[in-house]
């Protein structure tokens, strides 16, 4: 029941976000901006210190509970890995190491660029500023080319309930940067779920470490597992 509850959650604030970057009429209500108000990187950019506390403690009682069921790049590795697993009929992931030093060497060189100053490294691993390049520069384009398409069509039947927009791209260079997150976060949540989470996401790592002592978390007893392999 209780992860019918996170699916359906995690689907649920995932469409709001993604139709927060392709709202091009604004239909969505106002209020819905507190989804990007709740996301880490951006609570800690402006200092946010309620979310930051209400994060940390949503993690030190549930787990990395943000990583799956808040942040938009989290559930859309959780998206293409499902796919995956129903393509290849693949049942469970082999084991891998975890690549302890990438993910505190990464975590340490975002802190020093965010203390000198050096935003754009910043904004290039933070998980959720990295979705929203992919959802404006690569699903918003198309997103509007086929709102042209319906206005086409209807306008021939008299019904203007669509209307023509321009589609355009912001920037080539943040294009390429969605194009590459897209494709090389993808690909390595086809093969192995959540890589970039548990490897290059300095949001990943830290949440990682509090959620080592969080109050509700799977442990294991030793005198009963097996090494079976099922739970991975």
């Amino acid at each position: 029941m209780l992860r019918k509850i996170r699916i359906a959650l995690s689907i649920t604030l995932f469409s709001l976000i993604t139709l927060y970057f392709l709202d091009f009429r604004e239909l969505l209500p106002q209020s819905l901006h507190f989804l990007a108000k709740i996301q880490f990187v951006p609570a800690l950019l402006s200092l946010n210190v309620i979310i930051l506390v209400s994060l940390v403690l949503l993690t030190f009682v549930f787990g990395r509970v943000y990583c799956s069921s808040i942040c938009p790049m989290g559930i859309f590795q959780d998206i293409v890995a499902w796919l995956s697993k129903k393509v290849k009929r693949k049942k469970r992931y082999t084991y891998s190491p975890a690549k302890t030093i990438l993910r505190w060497t990464t975590l340490l060189l975002v802190l020093f660029a965010f203390l000198f100053g050096f935003t754009f490294l910043v904004g290039l691993l933070d998980p959720y500023g990295a979705y929203g390049r992919i959802a404006t520069h690569l699903f918003r384009p198309v997103y509007l080319a086929g709102n042209n398409l319906l206005e086409s069509i209807f306008t021939q039947f008299n019904n203007y309930t669509f209307f023509r927009v321009g589609i355009y791209s912001l920037s080539v260079f943040s294009t390429f940067i969605a194009l590459f997150t897209l494709v090389g976060v993808g690909l390595l949540a086809w093969r192995n779920g959540r890589t970039y989470c548990n490897t290059l996401c300095p949001v990943g790592t830290v949440l990682g470490f509090i959620s080592r002592y969080s109050l509700f978390k799977v442990q294991f007893d030793n005198e009963k597992c097996n090494s079976c392999g099922l739970c991975a």
